[in-house]
């Protein structure tokens, strides 16, 4: 950006006048001095930017590696537990089938004891005739 617009130079080279602006030649250096400046920040600002969403991008990278190695390890854990159960299960079955044989033993060891009493009874009360 010029001190001034190139068109009014030359229209005042032209007419070979004095140019009478509203402002100095001091604004117009203060208004170059500010613009450089502008986009100074504004590169600084894009690069900062760019900077910021590369490491953003990184750390979103490695996040997600975590998250993926984590979630190897869940699902590992769950195959275990998933194996636990297996086996929880299969001794849950063992118990049944020990609970069931028990309680056909009581049963039969109930009915015998029946029977025994029963047939002493039957002795006693045959002993108890004659």
């Amino acid at each position: 950006m010029s001190a001034m617009p190139e068109e009014s130079l030359r229209e005042i080279a032209a007419t070979n006048e004095q140019h009478h602006t509203l402002a100095s030649p001091e604004f117009f250096f203060l208004l170059q001095r500010i613009d450089k400046l502008d986009e100074t920040l504004t590169k600084e600002i894009k690069d900062g930017d760019q900077k910021l969403a590369q490491e953003i991008k990184e750390s979103n990278q490695r996040l997600e590696s975590r998250i993926d190695k984590l979630d190897l390890r869940i699902d590992k854990i769950d195959g275990r537990i998933d194996k636990v159960d297996g086996r929880i299960d299969k001794i849950e079955n063992r118990f049944d089938k020990f609970d069931n044989k028990l309680t056909t033993l009581n049963y039969f060891a109930a009915g015998a004891l029946f029977t025994l009493v029963t047939g002493f009874i039957g002795v006693i009360v045959t002993l108890f005739r004659r």
